[in-house]
């Protein structure tokens, strides 16, 4: 099966014949970076956004980043054993000398693996994925309290808050005045009164790729957007909110902490019609 498969190196293996030093930096750290994109018909989307985001992260781990052409054909390879859509996750990891010790540093390549998973949507569903969202307990740290471009420090609570709440698809993150920030997974974006309110990045919010494409489709389509703080409560009362990442594409939130939201969804079925246009022939916009 091609989920039980991994890249690493130039090739294609079973889990089962892949061996990684036990002095890595994601063991004794959790020092590691990952990069998550879809794939459709073999043709990754926004690669290049991706791998500068990645890039980003290594010049702030001080690692030396793998040629782009190592990355593509990790999707090349996996996209010749199966010729569906799935989701393609680059993680890369540094194996450092021993002993292990904080202030010892490497200037070695990082390791790169690459594994496949289903996408959440399907590119050539008619209506976006539909889901139910909550709020996370967690407070998002200030602004500047970590790079933008980095979502691993939060995963332990994300990951918490999805076991404790199975029934949600994605969350809305706050910070400690109650505004959204970002979201699990996906970026949140609330539309209301015809204009679409993102969370102001310098909030501390991730910068996501597929936000950015999505809210480029809005400007270029002749819908507002404005950077703009908005609270649950704000959700609630009226618009609609949907988030866009690189696992949904677009995702049409019906119920916000159990509740029904008012608006029909009516913005991320039309947005949605233009980004799957956008993703299965790379039409401009």
């Amino acid at each position: 099966m091609v989920s039980d498969l991994i890249f690493t190196g130039d090739r294609l293996a079973p889990f089962s014949q892949i061996r990684i030093s036990p002095f890595n930096t994601a063991l004794f750290y959790g020092e590691s970076l990952f990069e998550t994109l879809p794939v459709y018909y073999g043709k990754p989307l926004f690669l290049q956004e991706h791998l500068a985001r990645l890039e980003k992260g290594c010049r702030f781990l001080d690692w030396p980043i793998p040629p782009g052409k190592t990355f593509e054909k990790a999707v090349r390879l996996f996209a010749g054993q199966t010729g569906g859509h799935f989701a393609i996750r680059f993680c890369l990891v540094q194996e450092v000398d021993p002993p292990a010790n904080p202030r010892r540093f490497s200037k070695k390549k990082p390791r790169l693996f690459a594994v496949i998973r289903p996408l959440r949507h399907h590119p050539e569903s008619f209506i976006p994925p539909l889901g139910r969202a909550g709020v996370s307990p967690w407070t998002v740290p200030s602004p500047g309290s970590v790079p933008g471009e980095f979502k691993w420090i939060f995963y332990m609570m994300i990951r918490h808050d999805f076991r404790k709440h199975p029934e949600w698809d994605e969350m809305l993150r706050l910070n400690e005045k109650g505004y959204a920030v970002d979201g699990g997974s996906s970026a949140p974006l609330w539309a209301a009164d015809d204009v679409v309110y993102a969370p102001p990045l310098s909030q501390g919010g991730l910068e996501s790729v597929t936000r950015l494409k999505v809210l480029e489709l809005c400007r270029a389509l002749r819908i507002p957007v404005k950077e703009k703080a908005w609270k649950p409560s704000d959700v609630l009362k009226r618009g609609e909110l949907f988030f866009a990442g690189s696992g949904v594409g677009i995702q049409a939130i019906t119920h916000l902490m159990g509740k029904r939201l008012k608006g029909s969804n009516t913005l991320a079925l039309r947005l949605w019609q233009h980004y799957r246009s956008w993703a299965l022939t790379n039409e401009k916009y």
